[in-house]
């Protein structure tokens, strides 16, 4: 008698015990593939754009293209780049600003090491023009 109340009771534990692997499965986790890449700078000695990743340090990601706003008094000129580096066009024309001009350089797009495309923030600098293309006439003798 006790024979089968044995059995019955390991019958009884083993269903419990086994309840939980019945259950339905867990929500799944999502995870979000969060960007190394951070921001941009521009070197204006090397007239080159810097990614920098999400500790401020200077990475080597490629830049596939962005635009370049710059504010003149009544308009605003636009080029267009694909590489680090800017453009010959872009470089001479800012070479020949005689005053300081704000610039910003709009949808920038990095690729990491991995391939994977990044959106960066856009980049709101002011540029200095050499003191030799400033005006004459405003310095003081």
């Amino acid at each position: 008698m006790f024979s089968g109340l044995k059995h019955l009771f390991t019958l009884v534990f083993f269903l419990a015990s086994s309840a939980p692997f019945l259950a339905q499965d867990p929500p799944s986790i999502k995870v979000r593939k969060s960007s190394n890449l951070a921001k941009v700078v521009l070197d204006n000695t090397t007239y080159k754009l810097v990614v920098m990743d999400r500790f401020g340090n200077p990475t080597e990601a490629r830049i596939l293209n962005y635009r370049l706003h710059i504010k003149l008094k009544r308009e605003t000129k636009v080029f267009e780049g694909n590489s680090n580096f800017l453009t010959r066009e872009m470089v001479n024309f800012l070479n020949g600003l005689n005053s300081a001009t704000k610039i910003f350089f709009t949808e920038l797009k990095a690729e990491e090491k991995e391939g994977h495309l990044t959106d960066l923030p856009d980049l709101i600098d002011t540029w200095f023009p050499d003191c030799s293309n400033c005006d004459k006439k405003r310095n003081r003798k």
